[in-house]
């Protein structure tokens, strides 16, 4: 009987290589005007999907696929209520997803997500504020004690989700501000 150790595979992107792959994601984005946000949303889903129930999808790609579940949850939680800039830039983000030409077929074993997981990544980048300040709102809400029966608990949760949810948008600005000065 074989052992076999993991084995950990590392690459960067020159700049070459990665002013590529921006290139993409921004042409994705710059052409998602022309998408149907429903067909955006049901792409994205459909990758996901995909890759969870794929039996050969390797660890580092179902681990991005999370980036992609917490911006459709921004999208569709109601408590969280994303303002339309921030999701109309949520959807054209996810417009690279819904291209059925990407650039490695998905069906391609072990690499087929590969690039789906390096545009995952520009995504990440570049709504890490946003993907930070939804985990956080999110982990409230679902610790908040729910007494439905009593129209004041009712009250005092849309309030406190209200509350909550202003301060987590506020924290996003000043985390941007101070990346702006940073640069």
């Amino acid at each position: 009987m074989s052992t076999h150790k993991p084995i950990k595979i590392t690459f960067t992107l020159d700049e070459q290589d990665a002013a590529y792959f921006r290139g993409l994601y921004q042409a994705a984005k710059k052409n998602a005007a022309d998408l149907d946000p429903n067909t955006v949303i049901e792409s994205a889903r459909g990758l996901i999907s995909r890759v969870r129930s794929g039996k050969k999808v390797p660890n580092f790609v179902t681990e991005a696929i999370t980036t992609l579940e917490t911006l459709m949850g921004m999208l569709e939680d109601k408590d969280y209520a994303l303002p339309k800039e921030e999701a109309s830039a949520v959807l054209a983000a996810l417009a690279y997803f819904a291209n059925p030409q990407d650039l490695i077929p998905d069906e391609v074993p072990g690499l087929g997500f590969l690039d789906d997981a390096i545009m995952i990544k520009l995504v990440d980048e570049e709504f890490e504020h946003e993907l930070w300040a939804y985990r956080k709102f999110r982990k409230l809400v679902e610790g908040m004690e729910l007494r439905p029966w009593t129209e004041v608990a009712q009250q005092r949760r849309a309030s406190r989700i209200a509350e909550f949810r202003e301060q987590v948008r506020a924290e996003i600005s000043k985390r941007k501000s101070r990346r702006r000065f940073l640069w």
